[in-house]
């Protein structure tokens, strides 16, 4: 059973949320939108989250580094049965660094979300930027 629309717009809002507190810099209103059990991955090598301190600790690292001025979702497709949610999208992210012009990373993002009863919580997400290495058409690098 796919979710209904009703649903697929909660997620889209769950998603507004979680765009609106990160470019605030409110950890209380990242941590509405993100489970206690949230597990993930960012673009940075060491940016593994096992847990909720993991979580706290990326995103006040993030916010302590930059100011991010936009969050843009394009090309989301949501999927989804009952209780559970699973999207894929793909996301720019304008950040300015102190003292740098404003940049923008592009990469795809992936989460899975759980409706608790009352909201949709992000339980997993990962962002990614595509391994620039690789030529277009080719599964492997140096191909």
């Amino acid at each position: 059973m796919a979710l209904t629309n009703a649903q697929e717009a909660e997620v889209k809002e769950t998603m507004q949320q979680y765009v609106m507190a990160y470019r605030n810099k409110d950890v209380k209103g990242l941590l509405a939108v993100f489970s206690p059990g949230i597990c993930g991955f960012g673009s940075g090598p060491d940016e593994v989250v096992h847990n909720l301190d993991d979580f706290i600790r990326q995103i006040t690292r993030d916010m302590s580094q930059a100011t991010v001025n936009a969050v843009d979702f394009s090309n989301t497709e949501i999927f989804g049965e009952g209780r559970v949610a699973w999207l894929m999208t793909e996301t720019a992210i304008t950040f300015t660094l102190p003292g740098v012009k404003k940049q923008t990373m592009h990469g795809r993002s992936t989460m899975v979300m759980r409706n608790t009863g009352s909201h949709w919580k992000i339980e997993q997400y990962h962002f990614s930027m595509p391994y620039g290495g690789q030529s277009s058409g080719q599964s492997f690098p140096g191909a």
